[in-house]
């Protein structure tokens, strides 16, 4: 019987620069860890086989580099320094802009980058759609932000009318301009209603965009397809967990991973017991806090980015996505808390044209101190015509211009007959799937979000019962059962995975999932991350469940027909085994028997590759 180990923290209190520190052999998905993956073919190998399975999506590097690749700090050699120099290393090259990731998370929630987004129109779209399907409760605001700004831009054009009146010699009355038409309330209420906008919606907008990244490349971690070159990068990506008591006064960690120490750089004896907001900083967003806080004292699960900051003082974007954790009466036990760095997709604008073209634009206007140069000149009529609505322009086609028509002209166009409001028709294949990719972009969650949809939580070796499930998986019956009851396959992969969960060891596995409605199990990946508690002892596994990309999706799997004879039509008597083997419909059709020895050499070589996994594999399948 394996024997529970009590893992080694003394590394969470120093954080020496060691090797084993980086491309740490903990737990990472399983084959990485076969002595094999060190010799160049079998780099080769994987290499070939990752670009194989991900050329058809570019992932980007989720975390930025620790340090500035132009910034090498090399010592100068003596043949180099002047004799009245003081300089120890070269110096640093003035022409390289600074980075900043606190600058650039200000532009990511700026009112200038909702600006670039709504005067965009493909950017408005997107962003309109995402609000359509995830955020109904804020189409009210910006239906009345942009009524207002109609409003405004209709006044301006009313301006610009007055203003272009010549005045006409014998009339006194036309030789002076008239007075602008202000509305200072109606500027103030759009000026608002943008702000709330800019403060609440950008915000789950951006969160939402990176969930999507974000899961697509821990989905290919855990599986295994994730391209050799973000390997590195991506090591403990799916492992930063912590989980929340709120049941003790401000709501204190009581477990966390061992990656989330990795990740914050405070130890063990630092964090336990406190709350998460030790991890803000001067630049943290405090609406973003805000919302947090509301969220968990609602009892709700919720998504964010924003800037944290580690015990160095250095920033990183943070992905939280947290959600409560109910027992089997629906309290509120624990909170578990899902962090991913994501700094590098900050840095390069991945997935977020709007933040690339304001980088670019705040570029320039630092170049370029006339900031008006090259723009065109201003058509208030323009900019009030791009504000109006389908039913607002077909009143302008039926009667815009009227009167300085001629009237046989207005007869033409009344027989014409009104075709101005029929909307365009799109016609596809038939696919019932051909919208499949929008609606991708705005799905609903109950639960942890993208990637972490389906998750357990289950108590150590060698209890291993499963304390709390997420909505998706939380069927009756299922909290207080044992989790292994849920693993089906072979016993291989049930004796190597109970074993890493006894040894306390993060383990990743290709497994049969079993269910009620599916005895025969659906094939699936199991990623398990240990959180570790005040003593230095596993208290509890965060266990995320994905689905095999190569597996048939449930409810398509089809088992053969029993054979059918075509003089009847009829169903055949099936006296072998039936189980609708090739073998069987063979020799009941007068096959021999040894026609059929190579497709039962095929299934026995089969099993045989399962079962000769290497020794050393922590990836199990």
């Amino acid at each position: 019987m394996p024997t529970p180990r009590r893992p080694d923290f003394e590394k969470f209190e120093k954080f020496e620069d060691r090797p084993e520190s980086r491309g740490h052999r903990r737990g990472v998905p399983i084959s990485m860890q076969s002595p094999s993956t060190d010799s160049p073919r079998s780099q080769s190998r994987a290499s070939e086989r990752s670009s194989y399975q991900t050329n058809v999506t570019s992932l980007p590097a989720l975390q930025q580099k620790g340090a500035d690749e132009h910034d090498q700090l090399e010592p100068l050699d003596e043949e180099d320094l002047d004799p009245g120099s003081f300089d120890l290393v070269a110096p640093a090259d003035t022409g390289i802009k600074q980075y900043s990731l606190e600058t650039r998370s200000e532009q990511l929630f700026s009112t200038e980058h909702l600006q670039v987004i709504f005067n965009d129109p493909s950017l408005l779209l997107r962003f309109t759609a995402f609000l359509s399907a995830q955020r109904t409760s804020s189409i009210p605001i910006l239906i009345y932000y942009l009524d207002a700004i109609k409003a405004l831009k209709a006044i301006s054009y009313s301006n610009a009318i007055a203003e272009a009146l010549d005045p006409i010699g014998g009339f006194d009355f036309t030789q002076t301009t008239a007075s602008k038409t202000i509305n200072a309330d109606l500027e103030e209420k759009s000026k608002q209603a943008f702000g709330v906008l800019v403060r609440e919606d950008l915000p789950a907008f951006v969160t939402h965009t990176y969930i999507q990244t974000v899961s697509l490349s821990i989905q290919r971690r855990i599986t295994g397809t994730l391209p050799s070159s973000l390997r590195e990068a991506s090591e403990g990506l799916a492992e930063v967990f912590c989980l929340t008591d709120p049941s003790r006064p401000d709501n204190p960690i009581v477990f966390a991973s061992e990656e989330f120490h990795r990740t914050t750089q405070y130890g063990m004896s630092y964090v336990l017991g406190r709350n998460c907001r030790f991890l803000q900083g001067p630049k943290t967003n405090p609406f973003s806090v805000r919302r947090i806080r509301e969220k968990i004292d609602a009892g709700v699960e919720h998504c964010e980015v924003f800037l944290n900051y580690r015990r160095d003082g250095s920033p990183f974007m943070n992905l939280l996505m947290c959600a409560p954790l109910c027992d089997s009466r629906g309290t509120i036990r624990y909170f578990i808390g899902a962090q991913v760095d994501v700094s590098g997709l900050v840095k390069e604008c991945s997935d977020m044209e709007s933040l690339k073209r304001l980088v670019i634009m705040s570029e320039e206007a630092k170049a370029d101190t006339n900031t008006d140069f090259g723009k065109p000149a201003k058509d208030e009529f323009q900019e009030l015509s791009e504000m109006l609505n389908l039913q607002e322009l077909d009143t302008v086609r039926r009667w815009g211009g009227r009167m300085h028509k001629e009237s046989q002209e207005l007869d033409a166009e009344t027989h014409a007959g009104g075709n101005w409001a029929k909307s365009r028709v799109l016609i596809t294949s038939g696919s019932p799937d051909g919208s499949k990719d929008f609606s991708s972009l705005s799905r609903g969650s109950g639960r942890l979000s993208g990637i972490y949809e389906n998750y357990l939580l289950i108590r150590p070796y060698p209890s291993l019962r499963i304390l709390f499930a997420s909505p998706s998986l939380r069927v009756p019956g299922i909290l207080q059962s044992p989790f292994m009851a849920k693993i089906g396959g072979s016993d291989r992969v049930r004796n190597e995975l109970t074993q890493a969960l006894a040894d306390g060891r993060g383990v990743t596995a290709k497994v049969k999932w079993v269910s009620k409605s599916d005895l025969e199990g659906r094939n699936r990946w199991i990623h398990c991350t240990p959180l570790i508690g005040s003593n230095g002892v596993i208290g509890v596994w965060m266990i995320v469940l994905v689905d095999d990309e190569t597996s048939t999706a449930p409810g398509k799997r089809f088992k053969m027909a029993p054979p059918v004879d075509p003089k009847f039509g009829r169903s055949l008597p099936v006296h072998l085994k039936d189980d609708g083997s090739l073998r069987d419909f063979a020799l009941m059709n007068g096959g021999r028997e040894g026609s059929v020895r190579g497709g039962q050499g095929s299934i026995r070589s089969f099993h045989d590759t399962e079962r000769s996994a290497s020794p050393y594999s922590l990836r199990i399948e």
